[in-house]
Parts: structure tokens; sequence; C-alpha cells
């Protein structure tokens, strides 16, 4: 196993949701994300339920 199938195979996405103790625990989580989104690591429907799972995790902290 090669290229994208054995990155997400070893990163997982359990990231995808996942939520802080504090805002900047937030702010890595969503660091560390944004770039598997971006170069299509995670499904959209992944990047979806992060985005919408940290912006209400934000609204907790807050």
């Amino acid at each position: 196993m090669s290229g994208v199938p054995a990155l997400r195979a070893a990163i997982g996405s359990s990231l995808a949701g996942a939520k802080g103790k504090t805002v900047e625990d937030q702010n890595k989580i969503d660091r560390t994300m944004a770039p598997g989104c971006a170069v299509k690591l995670y499904t959209a429907a992944e990047c979806d339920r992060h985005t919408k799972a940290s912006a209400a995790r934000r609204a907790e902290l807050n």
C-alpha cells in the first residue's frame, strides 16, 4: 500500500469532528485537519462534519 490510501490508513479519520478542551486545543485540531481537507485526504463529508463540529465546540467554549 502506498500513496494516499497508505497515508489515510496511517492517519485515520478520527480527527473529523474532534473537540478540543480549550480554544487553543480546537485551533490545533483545525490546523491539523485543514491540510488533509485541502488535498482531499479526507472526504468532503468528513471535512463538513469537522467544520460543523468545530463551530459548535467554539460556541460552547465562548
